[in-house]
């Protein structure tokens, strides 16, 4: 009997790992978020991990709300792309996630079927194999890595006399700051005030 206690399990866990699959990669403000840089060069590769993460906080924890979940997924969006989305899109996938997490444990898999074959048709692009297009928002990726191969050499550079010297030096050094920042995840920077709790 256990043994298909154990089958039913894993006959779940494969098909739910299907439907947030298939939720996550139709989530559009995720997808622009990665296209624009949001998350930095690997920005593919951390949405990737959300979507694993919340698969496994789904799998791993019984009756949660729609409210914690929505937390989980807020914070993550805030602290890996800096991004809020206010369009109503993460209560939405929650509370699908969680209703189609519901249908899975009592087998109605034609219903879920059914529901996401409603779904836009999109390639799915949560894969290592697939290659996005990044255009970062700010369009100045093509000076920024030519800042990050010589700016180095540009701070050494000690000319008091020239004063535009020191001036693009620091001004390189705090495009590098905000590279650095989005590649590393840190906090926010001083200026920027990210209202969160009620």
């Amino acid at each position: 009997m256990a043994g298909t206690a154990q089958q039913q399990q894993t006959e779940f866990q494969k098909n739910f790992r299907l439907i947030v699959e298939k939720i996550f990669n139709n989530w559009q403000d995720l997808r622009l978020a990665v296209e624009h840089g949001m998350g930095g060069r690997n920005g593919q590769q951390v949405a990737i991990q959300i979507m694993d993460y919340t698969y496994q906080y789904c799998i791993g924890n019984e009756n949660i709300t729609q409210g914690e979940l929505q937390e989980v997924i807020e914070e993550l969006m805030d602290q890996e792309f800096n991004t809020l989305c206010d369009d109503n899109s993460i209560p939405e996938i929650c509370r699908n996630l969680l209703r189609y997490k519901q249908l899975a444990v009592e087998d109605k898999y034609p219903q879920i079927e059914l529901e996401l074959s409603k779904l836009p048709p999109g390639r799915d692009w949560l894969r290592p194999d697939v290659k996005i297009t990044y255009t970062p928002i700010e369009g100045d990726s093509s000076s920024d890595e030519e800042m990050d191969e010589d700016g180095d050499d540009m701070e050494m550079a000690e000319s008091d006399d020239d004063e535009e010297a020191a001036g693009s030096s620091r001004m390189m050094t705090r495009s590098q700051a905000r590279k650095k920042q989005a590649d590393e995840f840190v906090e926010p920077e001083d200026g920027w005030t990210t209202v969160r709790r009620k």
